[in-house]
């Protein structure tokens, strides 16, 4: 593909709808003649993003981004302007003129765009093998499970044949670079025979759309009863996901998102199931606006993508035990992300058919009202608080163990009034004076948000350091780096920095950073001459590519985050086998276990 030229890119910018582009990664509500949003490039609280149709121009009076069409997409999606000019250009219809189509120009264009393209492929193989005679298996899955082709085709849905090398020679009658294939995770290298052999075979496969229609993975499910000889993944996994790549970070996408934007905003709410079938069992079922983390733990930034989507969220989770760990865990980031959430969850005095099953058996089951269940879904902290009390069965002491760990959910809550309403429930569900449940709520005397500046706490506490005190090096190090580009913030708040600084005051500088405050000023006046100098000399100012270096700041405080993580969790652990508590020790083994799975 060679340049576009400027008549056709003016066509894309006239004919592209700014308000439905923008609309599928934020919730957009009319404002007039205007539309309005929280802002994806900063945190907020109060809509502050303005989208103009009639000017095709987006500004927000927060974190002062604007630009249009274009910009956008660059910004948020980071893409180079010819990919953004190709994405826009296949939503609204507009023909870019081929000037060159060869495999060399293929590999000219960047590794995003070959990705994306290799993975179009891909799902047009896969989709082809489940419509044909190859297809049987997979068709014969899909009719065992319910799903119609109204959702067969909604999702994309296709079958990944038991062949070793079906779409390896696809891909190669199409003269694919096979090296972004199985960076893609596609095939993989054969090392004794040499060539490249898949790695879905035998599976059901689920592409992960994102809003605007690319597929940037995929989620393959095993039909039959066991893994194949030689398969990929640990031995009797049934799904195997696309590893991590340009286009593919699992923390921050979600299954269906690209299929349920629409009805989340219509119904205003989204409903967070924990599998592909859940969703897809959910869509036809019609809770549309239902999603799923992809084979892994929920993550603050999928958190964050519900919050721009959605209103509310709904947690229906699997009535087991590993539903109940990952319930508590999602309200977590839920509170911790000021998002409004509610559970739908099965008590164990239900009827004996809701315990421990998940939304496809529920819904393919047939005697359980799921619509009613979502419905009338309880607060999240009340849910919680009931099903520890109906699991503890009376066990001496259950009612102060069950506090403690309710109370620490509570304490993410940023609204004292809301606070107290939480208490109050809490104490008539506990049978305590509400007096006591405030004062554990207020127990390890840090609060769930920065009052002052309305960010989101941490996930570990603050250091409320001495003001002679030098903050973190490294922390000092990152803050400073943003001082010497302030254009960075944008990328610093995507990546969760907040929730990385440990130092309060730093904190503190950071957030005023962001509503538009200066670091070099605000440096002298928050932190000891030690830390501040690092600030006022520069030592950023000149870094030939400062955004690689914040990124690599970053990991390391997250790989630290993520050893004081481990380190919390095995001193928790020690105390509860200390003290008898089976129960605690055993979410606190499976909290750790997922923290070595995941990093989180």
């Amino acid at each position: 593909m060679g340049l576009i030229p400027d008549e056709v890119i003016a066509e894309i910018r006239m004919r592209a709808d700014i308000v439905a582009v923008i609309g599928q990664h934020m919730q957009l509500r009319r404002a007039g003649r205007n539309w309005k949003g929280l802002c994806p490039f900063h945190g907020e609280k109060t809509p502050s993003f303005n989208v103009s149709p009639d000017k095709g121009f987006f500004y927000c009076f927060g974190c002062h981004k604007k630009g249009d069409v274009f910009t956008f997409v660059m910004e948020y999606q980071g893409k180079s302007f010819h990919e953004t000019a190709e994405a826009l250009a296949a939503q609204c219809g507009v023909a870019i003129p081929e000037t060159q189509a060869n495999p060399d120009a293929m590999r000219a264009r960047s590794e995003r765009a070959q990705m994306l393209e290799v993975n179009k492929l891909a799902t047009q193989f896969f989709r082809e093998t489940l419509a044909g005679a190859g297809g049987a298996p997979g068709r014969d899955y899909l009719a065992k499970r319910g799903t119609n082709d109204t959702m067969r085709d909604r999702f994309q849905l296709g079958y990944a044949p038991a062949d070793w090398h079906a779409l390896a020679d696809f891909l190669k009658e199409r003269r694919v670079d096979m090296e972004v294939a199985v960076k893609l995770g596609l095939v993989a290298r054969q090392p004794r025979a040499g060539g490249f052999y898949d790695r879905f075979r035998d599976r059901l496969v689920c592409p992960v759309v994102v809003p605007g229609g690319e597929i940037a993975g995929f989620s393959a499910r095993l039909v039959g009863d066991s893994p194949k000889d030689g398969d990929s993944g640990p031995v009797g996994a049934k799904y195997i996901n696309s590893p991590e790549s340009p286009v593919y970070k699992k923390s921050r996408l979600l299954f269906g998102l690209a299929q349920a934007r629409e009805s989340m905003g219509a119904k205003k709410r989204g409903v967070l199931v924990e599998g592909n079938f859940d969703v897809i069992s959910m869509h036809q079922a019609g809770f549309d606006e239902t999603v799923a983390p992809l084979g892994t733990a929920l993550t603050a930034e999928q958190i964050e993508l519900l919050r721009r989507m959605a209103p509310e969220v709904v947690l229906f989770y699997d009535g087991d035990r590993a539903g109940r760990v990952a319930t508590r865990a999602a309200l977590d980031l839920c509170l911790s992300g000021d998002v409004p959430v509610r559970v739908a969850w099965r008590s164990r005095g239900d009827d004996a058919v809701l315990d421990g099953q998940d939304p496809d058996t529920l819904l393919r089951d047939g005697r359980v009202d799921v619509e009613a269940m979502i419905r009338t879904a309880r607060d999240g902290l009340e849910a919680y608080t009931y099903a520890l009390i109906d699991a503890a069965k009376g066990a001496v002491n259950a009612r102060a163990q069950i506090l403690e760990h309710v109370a620490k959910l509570a304490q993410r809550v940023a609204e004292p009034l809301k606070r107290d309403v939480i208490a109050a429930t809490l104490a008539m569900a506990l049978d305590l004076d509400q007096g006591v449940v405030r004062n554990a709520i207020r127990g390890s005397g840090r609060e769930s948000h920065d009052r002052t500046h309305d960010r989101p706490m941490p996930a570990e506490p603050v250091t409320v350091a001495d003001p002679g005190v030098a903050a973190p090096i490294e922390e000092v190090d990152l803050v400073a780096l943003l001082a010497d580009h302030p254009s960075l913030l944008a990328t610093a708040d995507a990546n969760g920095v907040f929730s990385l600084l440990t130092d309060a005051r730093l904190r503190d500088m950071y957030s005023a950073a962001l509503r538009g405050g200066s670091l070099m000023d605000l440096a002298p006046v928050h932190l000891p001459a030690a830390s501040t100098k690092t600030f006022l000399e520069g030592r950023y100012a000149s870094a030939t590519d400062p955004q690689r270096q914040l990124l690599d700041m970053i990991a390391g405080l997250r790989n630290a985050q993520q050893q004081r993580r481990a380190l919390e969790l095995r001193r928790q652990l020690g105390e509860a086998q200390r003290r008898g508590d089976q129960h605690q020790a055993r979410l606190l083994t499976e909290q750790l276990t997922e923290h070595h799975k995941t990093g989180r």
